[in-house]
């Protein structure tokens, strides 16, 4: 009777996870030149993209979009996610995580766009 209820839970558990649409980002889809439109369906519309700065400059306005996501990989817990994308007139022309920059981060002083 266990065997059965143990074999009942574990089907159960299987086929929910099976028909479960996938949750995680999608970086890879991302080239530069794409809209933010095109970025936000290329990385998923179920993980809203959030604007976490602006400038507006002469020539055009720079965005910072920001994507956050935590997932459960086994034997690693629960891991962040978290990518930075950067928009200049309304295309993508630079994105990453954060600590791809961390090496650079003191050698950037000033962005200028002409």
């Amino acid at each position: 009777m266990k065997r059965i209820l143990l074999f009942f839970i574990l089907a159960l558990t299987m086929a929910s996870c099976a028909s479960k649409k996938s949750m995680a980002l999608h970086p890879e889809r991302l080239s530069l030149g794409m809209t933010k439109k095109e970025v936000i369906i290329a990385m998923g519309e179920h993980i809203p993209m959030k604007v976490i700065g602006s400038k507006y400059y002469e020539k055009g306005t720079i965005e910072v979009g920001q994507y956050y996501d935590k997932k459960l990989i086994y034997g690693q817990g629960i891991v962040e996610e978290i990518y930075y994308l950067y928009f200049y007139n309304n295309e993508l022309i630079q994105w990453g995580r954060p600590q791809d920059w961390q090496k650079e981060a003191d050698r950037i002083y000033e962005i200028r766009f002409r």
